[in-house]
């Protein structure tokens, strides 16, 4: 945190950023504790958000495959409650940004746990106020059969194909330190 904190300061962002990955568990129990997890109504609903959450949001397993139907339950609950996490920060007048996964390379295309994330990242962001950052150019090709084709840039993703080292993570940051500071310097309020 205090390394994106440090990119944000270099681009004449003034923000304090507190570490937070907020898995699915977490999630679900913050949305079910107001309101027994529903939704805001329309007309709660603030135009301009004057703060911004930034999230680095996991499923509870980030290993198994999306397939498997424990996860793909997990993965449709995840989207539910991060719909509405979003939401009802939106009533507050606050932005959720949501970190992109890093993809991997540890099952067939669309197949793996980050496939899985990024899916329900997606499906929120259609159904509610979220915005995801931090892309970054990096990605894994697959073959006609959906397996992943080894290349140099896969050892970035350690041995088990999943985990991303600093470098990827380094790219990360600068990549949502880009974003938010055009975000802010775009905002009334920025400078």
């Amino acid at each position: 945190m205090q390394t994106l904190q440090d990119a944000l300061a270099a681009r004449g962002v003034t923000a304090t950023v507190t570490a937070q990955v907020m898995d699915g568990t977490t999630l679900h129990q913050i949305v079910m504790g107001e309101n027994n997890g529903l939704p805001p109504t329309p007309d709660q609903f603030k135009s301009d958000p004057s703060e911004w959450i930034l999230v680095n949001f996991q499923l509870d397993d980030m290993a198994s495959r999306v397939d498997v139907p424990t996860q793909a339950a997990a993965i449709q609950q995840f989207i539910q409650d991060l719909t509405v996490f979003t939401q009802r920060a939106a009533v507050s007048g606050k932005g959720v940004y949501a970190v992109q996964p890093i993809q991997t390379c540890d099952a067939p295309s669309g197949f793996s746990a980050s496939s899985g994330l990024q899916y329900a990242l997606t499906q929120a962001l259609q159904k509610s106020g979220l915005t995801i950052v931090g892309a970054i150019p990096f990605g894994v090709s697959y073959d006609a059969f959906g397996n992943p084709i080894m290349t140099a840039d896969m050892a970035h993703l350690g041995a088990d194909c999943r985990t991303p080292d600093d470098y990827l993570r380094n790219l990360q940051v600068q990549a949502i330190a880009d974003r938010i500071a055009d975000l802010y310097k775009a905002s009334p309020s920025g400078t």
